[in-house]
């Protein structure tokens, strides 16, 4: 028997499923036209009027999309293999599928040439498989979505995570799973444009430290130019006197600084971007990197504060030079408006900015969840961004499910989140916003509102909305636009529509129970549609503050299941 509220699919969800059709939803039908570069009003109420908390981010004009092609090819350099543009995978000729995005992505090497830098935060805890078995009976399914998981440890919460990372096949036992895995994961991170993981360095031996060395092999396997930027995580590892910390800290980097898949600096030093670093003082940071210096190991440092980051990049700048500073950042709509001034802070500090990017934060095992506003906190933080004109881009996270923040796809948002990140990193990266050449729609809801009442003989406490996010109860449907259109939702037995210009658009409308569809008519013909995969249903033992999420674009997403 499965958890309480966690859907059969967050269980079951099968490889043909994800492989075949994208999100599992149903198929849509692709249309060229002039792509606006708008993001449309949205309200509470599905009209038109403006919302102000409404990602704005824009280019000039206007572009004109080109006719999609029936591939999505592009030939290498040395013209002997192709790569396609919607998976990264180069192979040696033309692969003749329907595109997974609503843009065709420029070359790797396009982007890879951009001095913008996009790297994802790798949390070790969760990578694609814990043990390789059957994902029926897994110990992600076993222990961590099931209350009775764990002996019952998070019984009080419904289990330890309501979502995983997307079940597959165990692996053949002579293969290395763990190894194969990361490198898929690579892959699936080449796909996107993204130019490495931030690795938060949990300890120095153990689990957790093995994932790295075996994520650092992983990255020079599948893409040598794939890099890992290095995360020592202050808050978890280094304890003890100043001296112990950092002759433990020493050692640990020093293992692994010569790794070829290690990111450095312009200048080829040892680039290190510690998460919490103020949980050192500065003078402990000048006489770490001094004690590196005298093992040989030139380093420069890109902190990452959780505290006010920048009167802490001031006080750390006074004991030693930085190449970047950043913050972990918001989660919330209201903690997004706004953020692209940190960037224009950070330049008048003489540093780099690294902007941050969270889809979501839901903590099941602390009974608490910051309002992301469906895909709004996203969106806003990427417009934060560009708009910033942000030298890197840290996505927060890749894969942490105990806090619902992964872009890598998962059981809960399926490829949405994903497929939303190509685009993004394109735009950044480019810093142009790339044309729609093909309509596409994503859904994003929650299984039950917010205010649906949890049987508290099970569920110690209600969730508590943190961060100053008021919660919201929303189904939103957001459209990428080849030409002016019709938007629906339908749900509960009623259909609610708007009109919608070309562009980027959101459309959002009260959450009620059933199973929503969602889609896209021009002309009096559906061009994209999507049943979303997940029921809303406000009778429940356990309370789920995830965002669910899917899409419309049919695609064959094998080339990033193997």
């Amino acid at each position: 028997m499965r958890a309480p509220n966690v859907p059969l699919c967050d269980l079951l969800l099968t490889v043909s499923l994800v492989a075949a059709c994208g999100d599992g939803s149903a198929g849509s039908t692709s249309t060229a036209g002039t792509a606006s570069t708008t993001d449309s009003a949205t309200t509470d109420s599905a009209t038109t009027d403006s919302d102000t908390a409404t990602p704005t981010t824009t280019s000039s004009a206007a572009t004109t999309a080109e006719p999609p092609t029936t591939t999505a090819t592009t030939t290498s350099t040395d013209g002997t293999a192709t790569t396609d543009a919607s998976t990264g995978e180069t192979t040696g000729a033309p692969i003749d599928a329907t595109p997974c995005w609503p843009f065709d992505a420029p070359p790797l090497s396009e982007l890879r040439d951009s001095p913008k830098k996009v790297f994802a935060h790798y949390f070790s805890p969760y990578p694609l498989s814990l043990d390789n078995k059957d994902p029926a009976e897994d110990y992600y399914a076993k222990n961590y979505l099931r209350p009775e998981g764990e002996n019952g440890k998070f019984a009080y919460c419904g289990g330890f995570i309501k979502e995983r990372p997307l079940p597959q096949p165990p692996r053949p036992q002579d293969v290395d799973y763990e190894l194969a895995n990361f490198e898929q994961e690579v892959r699936r991170a080449v796909a996107l444009g993204l130019d490495g993981f931030t690795y938060d360095i949990l300890n120095t031996s153990g689990t957790h430290w093995d994932r790295l060395l075996k994520l650092l092999d992983a990255s020079s396997n599948a893409d040598p130019d794939f890099r890992i930027v290095l995360m020592p995580d202050m808050t978890s590892t280094y304890e003890g006197s100043d001296m112990e910390a950092q002759v433990a800290f020493v050692a640990s980097i020093a293992e692994v600084a010569a790794h070829p898949a290690v990111f450095r600096a312009e200048g080829g030093e040892l680039l290190l971007a510690p998460f919490a670093a103020d949980k050192r003082s500065p003078a402990w940071w000048a006489s770490t990197i001094d004690a590196l210096a005298a093992e040989g190991i030139d380093a420069v440092l890109w902190p990452v504060f959780v505290s006010p980051w920048s009167a802490a990049t001031t006080s750390f700048q006074a004991e030693l030079p930085l190449v970047g500073t950043s913050s972990w950042g918001p989660a919330t709509v209201s903690g997004a408006t706004g953020y692209a001034s940190n960037a224009e802070q950070a330049h008048a500090l003489g540093v780099k900015w690294m902007s941050p990017v969270r889809p979501q934060d839901s903590r099941p095992k602390d009974l608490i969840f910051s309002e992301a506003g469906n895909t709004q906190t996203m969106r806003l933080l990427w417009d934060a961004a560009v708009d910033g004109d942000a030298e890197w881009v840290q996505l927060i996270t890749w894969n942490d499910y105990s806090e619902a923040s992964e872009v890598s796809p998962s059981s809960g948002t399926q490829w949405a989140l994903f497929d939303l990140t190509a685009y993004y990193v394109t735009w950044f990266k480019t810093g142009q916003q790339p044309p729609i050449v093909r309509d596409a729609l994503y859904y994003s809801h929650r299984l039950q509102a917010t205010t649906a009442m949890p049987d508290l003989s099970q569920q110690e406490s209600v969730y508590e909305a943190v961060n100053g996010g008021e919660p919201l109860d929303e189904i939103e449907l957001l459209a990428f636009l080849t030409a002016p259109a019709t938007l629906e939702i339908e749900v509960g037995g009623e259909v609610q529509t708007t009109a919608a210009e070309a562009g980027i658009q959101s459309f959002r409308v009260p959450l009620v129970e059933g199973t929503p569809s969602f889609r896209v008519v021009r002309d009096g013909e559906t061009v994209a549609e999507a049943v979303s995969a997940f029921s809303i249903d406000n009778t429940i033992v356990y309370q789920d503050m995830l965002y669910r999420s899917g899409g419309s674009l049919p695609c064959d997403r094998s080339p990033l299941m193997q």
